[in-house]
């Protein structure tokens, strides 16, 4: 084509391909530069919830209960209905109850302290 007309598109990949990327930098994004703000409350992490269970006794002992009782309530029902040959195969329900209860407290707990 002409020297004033529209490149080509086959131009435009050559181009495309030779020109190298821009790398961001970590102040600026596609929208331009991003304001510098002040750091967010730091998320629930293990740390945290062992920094809880440290400081607060009676979480502490909730939290063992939620745990402890699951399988006792599972083992008693199991003597009791005389299946403890499927003890192995059902104990993810306790394990899974006990894991959902421990969590749903430290949650609770994460709620109140943080507020």
């Amino acid at each position: 084509m002409g020297r004033h007309s529209a490149p080509d598109e086959e131009e435009q990949l050559e181009a495309a391909a030779t020109d190298p990327l821009p790398v961001p930098s970590q102040h600026t994004s596609p929208l331009g530069p991003l304001p510098l703000a002040a750091p967010a409350a730091p998320l629930s992490s293990s740390r945290s919830d062992l920094r809880l269970l440290r400081l607060h006794p009676s979480l502490r002992a909730r939290c063992l209960a939620a745990l402890i009782v699951p399988f006792l309530l599972y083992t008693l029902v199991l003597v009791i209905i005389s299946r403890t040959d499927v003890y192995l195969i059902w104990l993810w329900i306790p394990t899974v109850l006990a894991g959902a209860l421990v969590g749903h407290l430290l949650d609770r707990a994460h709620k109140r302290h943080l507020s």
